[in-house]
């Protein structure tokens, strides 16, 4: 019998690989997850995965044992890392030192513009069209799932307020479709060498946003421009670190001016159906 192929994916402790490792593991394939925490391994494991490798990205040690056995790779780095491309470089020599067969980048919608974690992703993607590897790389829109962070406030006081301009618009993406489509890439031929941008259907402002939810629920909800200095503040004494509080700081700050808009035909095709829509996704995080 043939062994089914291991697919790796790293930064398996966040919202963004469990959602791409259960796909996978919906779809039947072997899955290795790669996490900094020992505390997330059992999680995993009962969750489905088939290994789970505990230890620093940023160790080569650990970069050789998790690649070991592995054909696809799915490289997801912490958000934000002021050292994600020099990390992505790495593990890129790595994968062809171990034969990895595909290595799949998981980018950033619009990579080129003047924001610095968008920037660093620029220069990952740069060294991977670069690097000899069999690629795809998938440039994801903001997620519908960032509504979690202010749905309280939203639904207890009737305010969407994000730290930018009420009419900035984002074409807002379903994180389940953004891992549908990784999933989808991870196994199955027809992906090589392509970069893909995966947006949500709609582009849509916090005004929009707060019509939509107000019609759903049945209640008044205004948009609101919260204050930038004083989320910041409140994500310092969170114990955010600096690098990532000015990460922010320039990011919301473009935000303000031009938001982050794409084209949802890509991400339709992949996952063979319309993405979902931003009213779709209230109606599930009202009914939890």
């Amino acid at each position: 019998m043939t062994k089914r192929k291991l697919n790796l994916v790293t930064g398996a402790s966040g919202k963004t690989a469990r959602a791409c490792l259960a796909h996978l593991i919906r779809k039947g394939a072997r899955t290795r997850a790669l996490v900094r925490r020992a505390e997330a391994a059992d999680d995993l494991r009962a969750k489905g995965v088939s290994e789970v490798i505990v230890g620093d990205m940023f160790a080569p040690d650990v970069m050789k044992q998790a690649l070991e056995g592995v054909e696809s790779v799915l490289h997801i780095c912490p958000p934000m890392h002021p050292q994600e491309d020099a990390l992505a470089i790495d593990m890129m020599a790595a994968c062809k030192t171990a034969g990895v067969g595909r290595f799949v980048l998981w980018s950033v919608l619009h990579p080129h513009i003047n924001v610095p974690h968008h920037r660093r992703k620029q220069k990952a993607e740069a060294a991977l069209i670069d690097s000899g590897l069999m690629f795809t790389i998938l440039q994801p829109g903001r997620y519908m799932q960032h509504l979690e962070s202010i749905w309280p406030q939203v639904f207890n006081a009737g305010i969407h307020a994000f730290p930018f301009s009420t009419s900035s618009r984002f074409s807002l993406a379903h994180l389940d479709d953004l891992a549908r489509a990784a999933a989808e890439v991870m196994t199955n031929t027809g992906h090589e060498n392509a970069i893909y941008e995966l947006a949500g259907p709609e582009a849509l402002s916090s005004e929009d946003c707060a019509r939509q939810i107000s019609e759903m629920l049945d209640r008044p909800v205004r948009a609101q421009a919260a204050p930038l200095d004083a989320f910041l503040a409140k994500a310092r004494a969170a114990g955010m670190p600096d690098w990532r509080i000015e990460t922010f700081d320039i990011m919301n700050r473009h935000y303000d001016g031009h938001g982050l808009q794409g084209n949802g035909n890509v991400l339709g095709w992949l996952i063979g159906r319309a993405p979902k829509t931003f009213r779709q996704y209230v109606s599930e995080l009202a009914a939890r």
